[in-house]
């Protein structure tokens, strides 16, 4: 028995959703990443606070502060995800007091 492929309806649909997804996946721009600032607490006892964050991005990135989120765990107890839209229109995702690879620098 030959199964050809324009005769059979459920081989043309996951043709046709997989050409879909990686077409979708091409157009996802490559070097947007999430940026890392390394931060530790100054009292050990005492958590990072929203305030403290707020102050290092603001020194950091110019722009609008949008959101920042706690995502907490027993290895990364201090860890934040903070959204900030630059003067310029770019949007940029900062992780706060996480263990990542890339580290934001200063635009000096």
């Amino acid at each position: 028995m030959r199964v050809r492929f324009h005769n059979h309806p459920l081989l043309q649909s996951l043709f046709l959703s997989t050409i879909f997804c990686f077409s979708i996946l091409a157009h996802q721009p490559v070097s947007a990443g999430v940026l890392s600032i390394p931060l530790q607490r100054t009292i050990a006892t005492q958590p990072i606070t929203t305030l403290e964050i707020m102050a290092i991005v603001k020194t950091l990135f110019s722009g609008r502060v949008l959101s920042i989120k706690k995502f907490s765990s027993y290895s990364n107890p201090d860890c934040h995800y903070v959204k900030v839209l630059e003067d310029k229109g770019e949007f940029q995702m900062i992780r706060v007091g996480c263990f990542t690879d890339k580290v934001a620098q200063s635009k000096n």
